[in-house]
């Protein structure tokens, strides 16, 4: 038999199994001595085979057991796998199951509860009472109440409406709306009224119902709105409105047969606006240029702006334009505005309409195609523009622009006259009409530049047409550009309103 030497000296024997640990200092593997190393041997008490055998009194080991080597069972210093130890294994009895289903079902009731009270505080707050007034009484009703339940629970007396014809004769009486109904001083509709939900603090009156109308067939028909100018003034007229169809229907009454014309949607005139632009705060005045392009007076002229840092508006002609379209895109190179001033400068109130959409329409083309500019303000010839004048455009303009201050250089009249034309009752808005065309203009080009000086230093600004409509401050930008167009769902109206014949017959 080998002798064994105890690490610390002493020899000892093996057990039965030959464990080697049998007799060991109570030592644990991490090198910590045991919290009862210093009990000996003789006091030491292992449970039997039998208290360890069965899994339910197993017991935590005294010390840690090693991994490796472990004792069969039965020998001194076993541990079973049931014991919590270097196994890692707890148990978990009955007892313990019993307590987590208990406090598993405390847990549900509490929230089944706290549910209960929560649908409860919403089913409440959703019929809640609220108070309204109901012709001048107050009253508690349900929140989300209908017109119709506050109504019935008021105990008024109103009378219904009648059921009618399409021509408004009586079917049935009282065969109607049941009432009628203002809430905060807003009357509803019959769809209102049905649709209403009460919230609560609301101000309800009730009163007799509205007529109900019979059911109907109908054709209906556009109703075409007219040409109506308002305002006062010559130099300048815009449309501030487009015209829109209204319509009326031709009804026939399914019960009754009557007949009936109804305007289910009134029609829009077309408006234009006649002013004559003036400012207090400032001071503004726009140079004109008639009837040009023309060789060599509209290059000329244009040299003189260029050295004076002024901006003005050429209304050009458009057989003008055809022959000499660079002076037509150098106008526009150079920041001046360029217009339409017709085609062949015939007077637009001595031709048929035809003959007016045609001068118009034509002219702008030919800038268009020599320019890329797309102008809708047009200065007439002879300034002559009335509202047949304007039915004849057919929406093909926006502005009609004339003047306030004529140089008359037509005349010819000398150049300290044309200064002096130009320059009589100058303010601020004012339209001066000068001529780049149609004639000897060597008296313009000398006199351009005195015009320029003089109102200079009398501290006026020189602007374009548009710049000027822009300062007026209520006319849409589309118009004031000269770029607008007719909208798609515009229409065209071909009558004057009857008030404006009127008007013109009583100013003879």
């Amino acid at each position: 038999m080998a002798d064994n030497t105890h690490s610390s000296g002493g020899p000892h024997t093996t057990g039965a199994q030959g464990n080697p640990y049998e007799d060991a200092d109570p030592i644990t593997f991490d090198g910590q001595r045991s919290r009862r190393q210093n009990v000996s041997r003789a006091q030491r008490s292992y449970p039997s085979r039998s208290a360890y055998g069965s899994p339910r009194y197993a017991q935590p080991s005294p010390r840690r057991m090693p991994s490796q080597g472990g004792a069969p069972s039965g020998a001194r210093g076993h541990v079973s796998p049931a014991s919590t130890g270097n196994f890692g294994h707890t148990y978990t009895g009955p007892r313990s199951i019993r307590t987590r289903r208990k406090t598993s079902f405390g847990i549900l009731a509490s929230i089944i509860i706290l549910a209960i009270l929560l649908l409860s505080a919403l089913l409440w707050w959703i019929n809640r009472p609220v108070r309204v007034t109901v012709n001048g009484n107050e009253a508690q009703v349900r929140v989300g109440s209908t017109l119709d339940e506050v109504f019935a629970a008021s105990s008024l007396s109103v009378r219904p409406g009648d059921y009618v014809s399409v021509s408004d004769n009586v079917i049935k009486a009282e065969k109607g709306r049941r009432f009628s109904a203002l809430v905060n001083d807003e009357q509803l509709s019959a769809e209102q009224i049905d649709e209403y939900r009460i919230e609560g603090d609301e101000a309800i009156e009730f009163g007799d119902g509205d007529n109900v109308t019979e059911e109907f067939t109908y054709e209906s028909e556009p109703i075409m709105p007219y040409l109506r100018m308002e305002g006062s003034g010559y130099s300048l007229q815009y449309i501030s409105q487009w015209g829109r169809t209204g319509e009326l229907q031709h009804r026939v009454g399914k019960d009754s047969g009557h007949t009936a014309d109804v305007v289910t949607k009134e029609a829009q005139d077309c408006v234009i606006t006649c002013l004559d632009p003036y400012f207090e705060d400032k001071k503004l005045v726009a140079l004109t240029f008639d009837d040009g392009p023309a060789d060599p007076y509209t290059e000329q002229y244009l040299e003189i702006l260029g050295r004076y840092g002024v901006k003005a508006t050429f209304f050009n002609l458009g057989d003008n334009v055809q022959a000499y379209p660079q002076l037509a895109r150098r106008i526009v190179e150079e920041g001046h505005q360029l217009c339409n001033h017709t085609m062949a400068h015939n007077q637009l109130t001595a031709v048929d309409n035809q003959v007016v959409y045609s001068e118009i329409t034509r002219s702008a083309a030919v800038i268009e195609e020599a320019t890329g500019i797309r102008t809708a303000h047009i200065r007439p010839p002879y300034g002559s523009f009335t509202e047949r004048s304007w039915l004849g455009s057919g929406g093909s303009i926006t502005a009609s622009i004339n003047w306030t201050g004529d140089s008359k250089d037509w005349e010819l009249p000398g150049v300290d006259a044309i200064v002096s034309n130009s320059l009589l009752n100058l303010h601020s808005g004012s339209i001066i009409l000068m001529h780049d065309g149609g004639g000897d203009r060597s008296q313009d080009v000398e006199a351009l530049p005195k015009i320029i000086e003089q109102a200079q230093s009398e501290g006026y600004e020189f602007v374009t047409v548009a710049d000027l409509m822009r300062a007026v401050g209520t006319i849409p930008e589309e118009v004031c550009s000269g770029t607008g167009t007719m909208p798609d769902d515009a229409v065209w109206p071909e009558e004057i309103s009857p008030e404006d014949i009127a008007a013109a017959a009583s100013a003879g």
